[in-house]
């Protein structure tokens, strides 16, 4: 469920509300939308505040500036199958508002969201730092699929997650040290991502990042929810993942979706959305 905050108010960038006609702020260039409000979203009594574009019009780019259907349905999956999450290592990609991961922060799961565009960025920097000062930790970084820079920076910051976490246990004398030190070769256990299936000149390198980011373990899951717009892309996506040595299941969203707390009732739209949880073939 997503609604205004209304007694939040909109979000204001190092500027003052002194006047009631300052709703909505525009920042940056002109041609550029960034009139942020505050939403709060809530499934299953959990709920998450963030900031959005508000209107679903975006240049394509820049899509990540909004919640689109494929992530509220993620998001209800992540909060039914919250234990299969517990104690992972978990990079959401193409994150855009940050949705799916902050949810994972609320829950106690330490997220990292990454994106590609540099004004998603901000907007995705901005909710997870209010996210943090909250006291639901998480963070974000850049990752362009495919660029071997941002790829190598996401497995570093994967490796000092591990290293946290074997601090945190020898602080405690957490008796888990042998299942930690199984973890601690980098990578993440999960992979997320919402509606990051568009065309298929993105999906191979994708799957390059995915391959080089997911750990090499019969657990580890690449898990996508997403709106099928063409079935050429879609066999193409299955395809690949075959090539780059994946397995898949399709999981029926209405094992777990409860449509009543959906913003769109569009039967057009929820009969194309697909879950699909990706593993390594053995």
């Amino acid at each position: 469920m997503l609604k205004d905050d209304n007694d939040i108010g909109k979000h204001q960038p190092n500027q003052q509300n002194n006047s009631d006609d300052n709703d909505d702020i525009n920042v940056g260039d002109l041609f550029l939308n960034k009139s942020y409000i505050k939403k709060t979203i809530e499934y299953f009594g959990i709920d998450v505040k963030l900031n959005v574009l508000d209107s679903a019009a975006t240049d394509f780019d820049l899509t990540g500036q909004v919640i689109w259907p494929s992530a509220q349905v993620l998001t209800q999956y992540i909060i039914k199958n919250q234990e299969e999450y517990k104690n992972k290592k978990i990079l959401e990609v193409g994150s855009g508002v940050g949705v799916c991961g902050l949810f994972l922060a609320k829950l106690g799961q330490p997220c990292t969201l990454s994106d590609n565009n540099e004004i998603v960025l901000d907007l995705l920097r901005l909710n997870v730092e209010e996210s943090t000062a909250d006291g639901y930790k998480c963070n974000c970084m850049k990752l362009d699929w495919g660029n071997q820079d941002d790829m190598d920076n996401c497995l570093l910051k994967s490796k000092e997650i591990d290293q946290d976490n074997n601090n945190n246990n020898n602080n405690n004398n957490n008796n888990n040290n042998n299942n930690n030190n199984n973890n601690n070769q980098g990578g993440f256990d999960m992979i997320i991502g919402s509606d990051i299936v568009y065309w298929k000149i993105g999906i191979i390198p994708l799957f390059k990042t995915v391959s080089y980011l997911l750990k090499q373990n019969d657990n580890s899951r690449f898990i996508i929810c997403y709106q099928s717009r063409s079935t050429q892309t879609d066999n193409y996506l299955l395809e690949q993942a075959t090539l780059h040595g994946f397995e898949y299941e399709f999981k029926p969203i209405e094992s777990f979706l409860d449509r009543s707390l959906l913003t769109f009732k569009e039967e057009s739209t929820i009969s194309i959305i697909n879950l699909i949880i990706f593993k390594r073939i053995k």
